[in-house]
């Protein structure tokens, strides 16, 4: 059971990093008990609660829908890092999740990027747990540039609160007038690259969560009113999506220098 468990790790693992997961933005389909706890769990934290929610992940499917699991294992991954002294009995009470099921809380775990999520990984799975977790980056440094990068940014604001995960993903912004094809990199005839869908999804996730996240909104305007080092192009990302959340107050823009 040991080894299946670590090999569908493995499995998923290398999923993962090959942005492979399907990649989803919007979480108002959620069951209420989920938005209640994930989506707002930064606003209440309930580590109490953390077994007993993964457990009805489990029974819902959850854990095994692939749209979920980009956020749900940052979410895991902070939660984590703020209960240390719990991974233990958390690792125990979770034992009797299928190894299908296990996939998110253990990659979860490995980017807690914490001494107790190791122990008790590598107590389980030995060396290699240890080669694996080599591969890990933090969740604030990952490409922004792969199919699970801005959910994973979600979860992991989801758990924290986190300005910096705001920040990165306004980062997505970056590449609004990035060419079609750079010079040096060969194209396919009527390829999109995914940098260039980055500030729309960002524009997406950002008004969609603005309209449910006080915080958010709060956080954008900082960033506006700062300027925070940002560029021209992440200005007027965070702009526009101030606009539609705030019109009276940031009045629509027509980017060729005409206001509406």
């Amino acid at each position: 059971m040991i080894m299946r468990s670590l090999c569908t790790l493995s499995r998923f693992w290398a999923v993962l990093t090959l942005g492979a997961v399907c990649f989803s933005l919007s979480y108002a389909q959620a069951a209420k008990e989920e938005k209640d706890f994930l989506e707002h769990y930064y606003e209440n934290p309930r580590p109490d609660e953390f077994v007993a929610q993964m457990k009805n992940w489990a029974a819902d499917g959850t854990l095994v829908n692939s749209h979920a699991r980009p956020a749900l294992i940052a979410f895991i991954s902070q939660v984590v890092r703020s209960n240390r002294d719990k991974v233990e009995e958390w690792f125990a009470e979770l034992a009797g999740l299928t190894p299908e099921q296990k996939q998110v809380f253990f990659t979860g775990l490995l980017y807690s990027r914490t001494k107790e999520a190791d122990a008790v990984m590598t107590k389980t799975f030995g060396k290699q747990y240890e080669e694996q977790k080599v591969e890990i980056r933090k969740i604030l440094e990952l490409p922004l540039d792969k199919k699970t990068t801005l959910d994973m940014l979600w979860g992991f604001y989801y758990a924290t609160g986190s300005e910096t995960a705001i920040r990165r993903i306004v980062s997505c912004f970056r590449f609004a007038h990035a060419p079609d094809d750079p010079d040096g990199v060969d194209i396919p005839d009527g390829y999109v690259p995914l940098y260039k869908e980055l500030p729309d999804f960002a524009f997406g996730s950002l008004a969609s969560n603005a309209e449910r996240h006080p915080k958010v909104v709060e956080i954008l305007e900082k960033l506006l009113k700062s300027g925070a080092e940002m560029t021209q192009e992440e200005k007027d990302g965070v702009y526009d999506v101030l606009s539609q959340i705030l019109p009276e107050k940031y009045p629509y823009i027509d980017r060729t220098g005409k206001r509406a």
